[in-house]
């Protein structure tokens, strides 16, 4: 869903220093700041994998584009794509793009994000585009959305996977990439000594990604199992996995107001049967809990731990023991 997503559409091989929104199709500068386009075709400074900045091989196709995400008095370079439709209201997207620290960099960011935004901007000048100066454009719209990492930011050898999952409100139409803070409230990770006038951070993009994921649905009656992962022997704790899953039931029944869910805890038979019940219920009131601190009334939410008395299968197979340690859900009409 974005045009030209690996920076492949280009008009003319990069040879000097040039604004990659006169190189590349379907991209332009949300500011008047430049960055630079790199390919196999290139000038030995804007070559792939050697150009001025370090050396990396494209992750996808031969080119890719280099930011400034932090320098000397906030400059800042970011890149601004079109998507190749607008996003559809309350519907779940997810977004990926590569990123990898060029070996000229000093610095490496601890946190990404990129904007999502109803047109094409274009700000005076090369400070960063923090949410108050975007929010000053007349009839613009816009929010940031948080990315994570597969790996660390300050990686120089390898490409560095970001993701987001959101939900989407309408009028999205472009995705700024970029790091949206000033110098003052950039996290940057662990850097020996002070920062210097002369130290930066510039990352290699490439390969950015959207997709509109399925929308959230639950049949009425069925049993779902909360989490993919088993709990520890004597855990509740909901962890990642678990509080994502979580979310995604949130929203179902936020969306769906005449749905109740009945959530039921397990264990494995491993200890007292007494234990056993209690650790089971735990599991099923950490689910609950979750819910109603989102937002969802105690009188749509049941739930009880049964032990292990509902194994799976035949309940002797050792094997059984791990997925015997489960939350199990169904959605069901509302009854007050």
């Amino acid at each position: 869903m974005i045009l030209n997503p690996s920076f492949e559409n280009y008009k003319n091989c990069p040879q000097n220093i040039t604004n990659f929104g006169s190189l590349l199709e379907d991209v332009s500068l949300p500011s008047s700041s430049s960055g630079d386009y790199f390919n196999a075709c290139g000038s030995s400074d804007f070559g792939i994998p050697s150009n001025f900045k370090g050396s990396q091989e494209a992750t996808d196709g031969s080119g890719y584009v280099g930011l400034y995400f932090y320098a000397l008095n906030d400059y800042r370079e970011y890149i601004q794509l079109n998507t190749s439709r607008t996003l559809r209201e309350k519907h779940p997207y997810k977004i990926s793009l590569q990123l990898s620290l060029a070996e000229a960099s000093s610095l490496a960011l601890k946190n990404m994000s990129i904007v999502l935004i109803n047109k094409k901007i274009k700000l005076p000048n090369s400070s960063a585009l923090t949410g108050s100066r975007i929010d000053l454009q007349e009839d613009v719209a816009f929010y940031e959305v948080k990315l994570k990492p597969n790996k660390s930011l300050a990686n120089k050898d390898e490409w560095v996977t970001l993701t987001a999952e959101f939900e989407a409100k309408g009028f999205e139409n472009h995705i700024i990439v970029g790091n949206f803070d000033n110098n003052v409230d950039t996290t940057l990770l662990e850097h020996e000594g002070p920062v210097l006038s002369g130290d930066f951070s510039y990352y290699y993009v490439d390969n950015v990604v959207l997709e509109e994921l399925p929308r959230v649905n639950y049949e009425k009656d069925k049993i779902y199992v909360l989490e993919r992962n088993p709990f520890e022997p004597k855990g509740y704790e909901l962890d990642a996995e678990a509080v994502a899953s979580v979310k995604k039931i949130f929203k179902y029944l936020k969306e769906n107001a005449e749905v109740q869910m009945k959530i039921t805890g397990h264990s494995d038979n491993v200890g007292q049967p007494g234990y056993n019940k209690f650790i089971s219920s735990l599991r099923a009131r950490a689910v609950a809990l979750y819910l109603k601190n989102l937002g969802i009334e105690d009188n749509r939410i049941v739930w009880e731990g049964v032990g292990d008395t509902r194994p799976l299968g035949n309940g002797k197979i050792k094997e059984d023991h791990l997925s015997n340690r489960r939350v199990e859900f169904v959605m069901t009409e509302f009854q007050d």
